[in-house]
Order: structure tokens, then sequence, then C-alpha cells
């Protein structure tokens, strides 16, 4: 008698563990689940981070660009109103001197007038002259 109380004690403990552990395996496992469903969430903010990261890199890729295009086209019609305004007046104005030519020379062959003459002439003396020195 004391055996089969000795074994019903035991067979009601292992019972007992036995729900022990599937509670905490059913415990276990949904933990685990919302710790997927967590992993996911974050996840998915990220791709969302990153689309929009990309988005926002592409368009200022292309506002870059239409930057850089506006500024080439700028650039040469800079250049073409300086050439038509005086850049060549200027340049040639500087070969005239080379050549002996006065100031008066330059206003009259050039287009510019005496100041600017004046001027073209005072700096191609002091390039003469830093040059003399070197």
């Amino acid at each position: 008698m004391e055996s089969q109380w000795l074994f019903n004690l035991l067979l009601t403990l292992q019972f007992v563990i036995l729900i022990a552990v599937v509670v905490w395996a059913f415990r276990l496992s949904k933990r685990l689940e919302k710790m997927k469903q967590e992993r996911a969430e974050v996840e998915l903010n990220q791709k969302k981070q990153v689309q929009v990261l990309a988005s926002g890199s592409i368009g200022m890729g292309r506002r870059l660009v239409a930057i850089e295009k506006k500024l080439n086209l700028a650039v040469e019609k800079q250049s073409e109103i300086l050439s038509k305004e005086g850049g060549v007046s200027y340049n040639r104005a500087m070969e005239l001197l080379e050549m002996g030519a006065t100031i008066d020379d330059l206003v009259s062959k050039c287009g510019l007038i005496r100041a600017e003459a004046e001027l073209i002439s005072l700096l191609k003396q002091e390039s003469r002259r830093n040059s003399d020195y070197h």
C-alpha cells in the first residue's frame, strides 16, 4: 500500500512538472513570437528610413545636376558677354602695348575709354617691372 501511495505521489509530481514545463514552453514561445514581431517592425522601420534617405538623396542629386547645368550656362553666357563687351579688346590692347602702342592708340583702335587704356598701360608696365626683378 505504501508503494502504491509512493507511486501515485511520483506520478502526480511528474504530471505537475509536465504541466509546469508545458506552461513554461508556452510562455517562452509567446515571448519568442513577440520578439520576432518586434524585430519585423524594426526591420520595416529601417527599410522605410532607407527609402526616405534614398529618395532624398536622389532628389538632392537631381537638384545638384540642375544647378550645375544652370551654372555652366551662366559661365558660358558670362564668357560670351565678356568677349563681346571687351574681353577681346583688352587682349588686343595688351598686344598693341607689346608692340609699343600709346594710350591714344588703345582708345582709337580697341574702343576703350581713356581710363581703361591708362589702367591697362599701368598694369603692363607693372608686369614688366616685376618680370625684370625676377
